[in-house]
């Protein structure tokens, strides 16, 4: 199901042809709202680009990827070498410790604190920002490839659609809400998304409904980006 695809099954459940700014609006909104609504297992990506180096310090900068949205797990060389995450503004109460890291997210950096005896490889597991779905060009809204969500689940962006459409932008008394049957579809694809996610979820952490614990006393306002 491409863009285009989405957006004319949201015409149809609303009976109705918005402006194509209004469209392209509904369905980015749509779009984000569900991508930042958990961590999905579908957005997970592994990054390998950054190195711990024994000449860093603290304040020593690091780039992330340029479409990262949250780190999800740290790891330094190998798999028992894990870096815990503290805020960005506690960074000074940590910078004499080992093992910790920081995001600072205006910039796209990260920080790394202690310092190894030789250069690890950072194992950088983390949650990506899909391109954004405003202002789309008709080639992209053309592509079965520019949502990245399976095709099966796509038509919930539709039904996300017409629930903010009917909620806001033409809430007059003749079309104020979706009909019983929409919002049953609706109600039921999103519970299936979930749950097809959740089972690739724990296939990650190896079956376990949480991530596994490290051997590490953590810090004790670590938070989770």
């Amino acid at each position: 199901m491409t863009p285009q695809e989405v957006i004319d099954f949201f015409e149809v459940i609303i009976d109705d042809s918005p402006s194509t700014a209004t469209t392209g609006a509904l369905l980015d909104t749509a779009y984000t709202k569900r991508n930042e609504m958990r961590t999905w297992a579908m957005l997970m990506k592994l990054d390998t680009s950054i190195t711990h180096s024994p000449g860093n310090t603290w304040a020593t900068e690091k780039t992330l990827p340029t479409d990262f949205s949250s780190a999800y797990k740290l790891f330094g060389g190998d798999s028992d070498n894990e870096y815990l995450p503290v805020p960005f503004t506690g960074i000074l109460k940590y910078k004499s410790s080992a093992n910790r890291y920081t995001i600072d997210l205006a910039n796209l950096k990260m920080r790394l604190t202690g310092s190894p005896s030789s250069a690890l490889t950072m194992y950088l597991w983390y949650q990506y920002a899909p391109t954004s779905l405003f202002g789309l060009s008709d080639a992209a809204k053309a592509l079965t490839t520019t949502i990245v969500w399976p095709a099966r689940f796509r038509p919930l962006l539709a039904y996300d659609m017409a629930a903010l459409f009917f909620g806001g932008l033409d809430a007059d008394e003749i079309t104020n809400q979706m009909a019983p049957e929409d919002k049953a579809a609706a109600a039921a694809l999103e519970k299936a998304m979930i749950a097809w996610d959740n089972r690739n979820m724990a296939k990650m952490m190896d079956n376990s409904s949480s991530p596994q614990p490290i051997n590490r006393e953590a810090a004790s306002d670590v938070v989770s980006w």
